[in-house]
């Protein structure tokens, strides 16, 4: 039988308590990463623009998909979203409009990693 690591569950209940609604494409600003992003009230697909990875190093974000559209994450020019070990500067992460997907992103001043997930996410190539 695993092992459970307790301490991690608890700190991943904790953050992203802040909910911020995201119902038009927008540029996120550095404050808005440390909280979970919707797209509530969004009536088409949702563009959201990371901010410089510098700016964000050791924070993570949940974009969640509350109304049944799409929301794509695009990074700076030249920087990188991973997922599943793929990472391609300046190609955006796309998750599916279905509600209760969700992307949990972290930042290491560099680039970004998804470090879970739930639902259908796709990358740029």
């Amino acid at each position: 039988m695993g092992e459970t690591r307790f301490s991690l569950v608890v700190e991943d209940m904790t953050t992203n308590t802040t909910v911020k609604a995201n119902a038009a494409t927008a540029s996120m600003k550095d404050y808005d990463f440390e909280k979970n992003n919707t797209n509530t009230g969004a009536g088409g697909a949702v563009v959201l623009t990371l901010p410089a990875a510098a700016s964000l190093k050791g924070q993570k974000t949940r974009i969640q998909v509350t109304v049944a559209e799409t929301v794509t994450l695009t990074p700076q020019t030249g920087e990188k979203i991973y997922l599943g070990g793929n990472g391609v500067a300046s190609k955006y992460l796309l998750i599916a409009g279905t509600i209760g997907n969700y992307a949990e992103v972290y930042c290491d001043g560099t680039s970004f990693y998804v470090t879970s997930y739930s639902g259908v996410l796709t990358k740029e190539a």
